[in-house]
């Protein structure tokens, strides 16, 4: 061999074990990656990208279980995260789940104030409560359940019905390829479900699929997750007790945390081969507002970031109640309701928190039909809005209040026309006070649909003002739809 090839040789072999050294070294700090998973989810939430927020951590609980930190404070920030989105996707049950496991790992855990509500605050202390005196009725556990109920299941020889608590079930973290893999579970007598049931993921597959347990015993619950599921490199499952609606109201683990078997060996190749870190699966997932925190670090609480700025677009049609002059000075006698107009708002403002925002919007009503000499062609007008949401995640119905300044203009026919020039302007304001009922939807991504009836009175504090020479007092009706995109 020529001193090239050995030359060759050499650099061959060094190349080589630099990329599985670097290989080895990019998996060696699974807490880096669960802060970056937060991190990640915590911007997507901050686009209001609910859907990507909650893949995003439970792909940091995935990596929490695969290193064994599951008692790691960064883990309970992920469940606790978790928990919120949970709870602003209006599943409660599920955010309980979420909550116990973050309470299980830090007793002390708090949500970050400014996603804090009366409703969720009273979950977590339940959860803080059941987490702390073993009460697993809700689905109590340790963190490695992943919000499951109760402790290990004890041996069968030794079972006492009367000290079994909550479900109770042994986490199973290996199984073989093609091999089916037995469950066991240990319900409590108080505990009123209509049925107990594995249920189960293989890999690549998006829906869960159940398999009923049986009654083996007084307490006892036995059935098995098939050997044809066991292929790949890891499967999902939980275990939990159902209610007459399909609820579960005791679970060890649950669908947004399931529990993770890696397949060790057979058909499937060895556990671990994978990297598919998202116990939700592509098709399951839900939108809701929690990220991670920014800068997480063990042991601190870092609330997740949301979006703070609003901007919309809106545009309709409206109409009001007129009265007085018209701008040419003709009395109004066909009172009272003014002819159509066009409407656009463009609006800009701030989210005080996930329900109330503080917006300024402008008013362009563009009047339809007029053909006096001279008619005005555009009513501008500014308000300050204050929205308040119903629901805490700030979707669905909302209602406001508005202020400001401008003027409303109408149309209406008049009796004493001349060919032609029929149909003339009137004017109210300048003072515009009113209010309003809206709904909001995520739409996917930072926007959002909007849809708003709105109700503006016009004061005559003057009788006059710049291009309007004759101010009336009346009110006016939106009815206005856009979008609005959050920052």
């Amino acid at each position: 061999m020529t001193a090239g090839m050995r030359a060759c040789s050499f650099v061959a072999i060094v190349a080589i074990l630099v990329g599985v050294y670097g290989a080895r070294v990019a998996h060696a700090n699974p807490k880096g990656d669960i802060q970056t998973k937060i991190k990640e989810a915590m911007e997507n939430y901050d686009l209001m990208d609910y859907d990507a927020a909650k893949k995003l951590l439970t792909q940091a609980l995935a990596i929490a279980k695969k290193s064994k930190l599951e008692k790691d404070p960064l883990t309970a920030r992920a469940y606790l995260d978790l928990g919120i989105v949970s709870f602003v996707n209006n599943d409660p049950d599920g955010a309980k789940l979420s909550f116990l496991s973050a309470a299980q790992i830090d007793p002390k855990i708090q949500i970050d104030p400014a996603y804090k509500s009366a409703e969720m605050a009273k979950l977590l202390d339940q959860a803080r409560t059941e987490a702390g005196g073993g009460d697993a009725k809700a689905g109590g556990g340790d963190a490695k359940t992943g919000g499951g109920g109760g402790d290990a299941t004890p041996p069968a020889s030794s079972v006492d019905c009367s000290t079994v608590q909550g479900l109770q079930h042994t986490i199973i973290d290996t199984g073989k390829a093609g091999a089916a893999v037995p469950i066991e579970a240990l319900v409590a007598s108080d505990i009123t479900a209509t049925k107990i049931a594995v249920m189960y993921r293989a890999e690549g597959a998006t829906d869960f699929t159940e398999v009923k347990l049986k009654k083996d015993g007084d307490c006892k619950y036995t059935g098995a997750i098939p050997g044809s599921a066991m292929k790949g490199s890891l499967i999902h499952y939980y275990v939990a007790a159902f209610n007459d609606v399909g609820k579960p109201i005791a679970s060890k683990g649950s669908s947004g945390s399931p529990n993770i078997i890696e397949i060790t060996a057979g058909a499937g190749g060895p556990g671990g081969g994978g990297d598919n870190e998202d116990p939700l699966g592509a098709g399951k997932a839900t939108g809701g507002g929690g990220g991670g925190g920014g800068s997480v670090s063990a042991g601190v609480t870092v609330g997740p970031k949301r979006a703070r700025v609003l901007i919309a677009i809106a545009g309709g049609a409206g109409s009001g109640y007129v009265s007085g002059e018209t701008e040419a000075m003709n009395t109004v006698k066909n009172c009272c309701l003014g002819g159509p107009i066009v409407v656009l708002q463009p609006e800009v403002g701030y989210f005080i928190n996930q329900q109330i925002s503080a917006s300024i919007a402008a008013r362009i009503g563009l009047p339809i039909g007029a053909n006096v000499e001279g008619h005005a062609t555009a009513a501008p007008g500014a308000v300050l809005r204050v929205r308040y949401a119903l629901s805490d995640s700030g979707e669905g119905v909302r209602v406001m209040g508005q202020l400001g300044a401008g003027i409303l203009r109408n149309t209406i026919k008049l009796d004493n026309s001349m060919p032609g020039m029929d149909t003339d302007i009137v004017a109210q304001g300048p003072l515009l006070v009113g209010g309003g009922v809206g709904f909001t939807k995520h739409l996917g991504g930072s926007v959002s649909f909007i849809a708003d009836l709105s109700a503006l009175a016009g004061i005559a504090v003057v009788d006059h003002l710049g291009s309007a020479p004759k101010l009336n007092t009346g009110f006016g009706a939106d009815l206005s739809i856009g979008l609005q995109l959050g920052l």
